[in-house]
């Protein structure tokens, strides 16, 4: 067997962060837009705000939702199949409220999860809780 030398948290926080370098999109603050129509990407409190500007009139779907979150897991699948449904008319935008709780508070997530639309930067329509495929595909056809 083999000991580690990191403490239970410590290991946690060095493998979710590994993992998050490895497996994300995420861009830094000011570098040029990294994404297409179709697309998942993850953000957090420091990039969201420029994915927003960036996309300006194309529809931005985004998933509030947390790890520990069974619903969220489910949603997530749902979300991602319809985003890449051709054509593509929008991204799909994953926040992680625990790694991101100001956003989750500037946009007054209380219940996850939550998905919202945004167009020019603003919030223009969301629903809350798990729904079914028929349901997500309407929602991004009545927003996009």
């Amino acid at each position: 067997m083999i000991r580690s030398r990191l403490s239970p948290g410590a290991a946690e926080s060095f493998l979710r962060a590994r993992f998050h370098r490895a497996f994300s999109s995420t861009a830094r603050v000011g570098e040029a837009k990294t994404w297409s129509l179709g697309t998942v990407i993850e953000r957090g409190d420091a990039d969201f705000k420029l994915t927003l500007e960036q996309a300006k009139a194309t529809p931005v779907l985004v998933d509030f939702y947390a790890d520990w979150c069974g619903p969220c897991r489910m949603l997530a699948p749902i979300l991602k199949e319809a985003v890449a449904e051709e054509p593509p008319k929008t991204v799909l935008v994953k926040i992680n409220v625990d790694d991101s709780p100001a956003t989750a508070a500037e946009y007054g997530v209380s219940a996850l999860p939550t998905v919202a639309v945004f167009k020019n930067g603003a919030l223009v329509d969301q629903f809350v809780g798990l729904r079914d495929d028929k349901f997500v595909r309407e929602f991004i056809a009545k927003n996009a």
